[in-house]
């Protein structure tokens, strides 16, 4: 694959990565973490965070020709792994019908966030 069929998304944030990137007919999401409207670490419990941060990645595959049920699959970490049952009931209203797959892990979070996903999307060129 040549550098042609790569593209590079530029973050809002000042980190070093890209928001995404498309190599052919792949969509690669940095991961996510949950964010107020200044980019701000969001605070609040598992649910709030997971559906800012699935809001967030459904309006970036919007806003890149994409949707929700293009994601093949999904990583995610969780803050401490006694979420998961909470974070699920909200994750899987994201994904009715099209669950991706996907690897769950505990970490300790940047900002001290609860929850971060990352996706990769199958979204042929048109």
């Amino acid at each position: 694959m040549s550098n042609s069929q790569i593209t590079r998304y530029p973050s809002p944030l000042t980190a070093p990565l890209s928001k995404a990137v498309r190599a052919g007919d792949f969509l690669f999401l940095s991961g996510q973490t949950p964010k107020d409207e200044n980019l701000q670490p969001l605070r609040g419990d598992i649910e709030v965070q997971t559906r800012n941060v699935l809001e967030t990645i459904a309006a970036t595959l919007a806003g890149l020709g994409s949707n929700m049920t293009q994601v093949v699959r999904a990583t995610v970490w969780l803050s401490d792994i006694k979420l998961m049952s909470r974070f699920n009931l909200v994750y899987a209203e994201f994904f009715e019908g099209s669950l991706p797959v996907r690897s769950t892990v505990e970490a300790k979070l940047s900002q001290s966030v609860d929850v971060e996903i990352e996706v990769t999307v199958f979204s042929p060129v048109k």
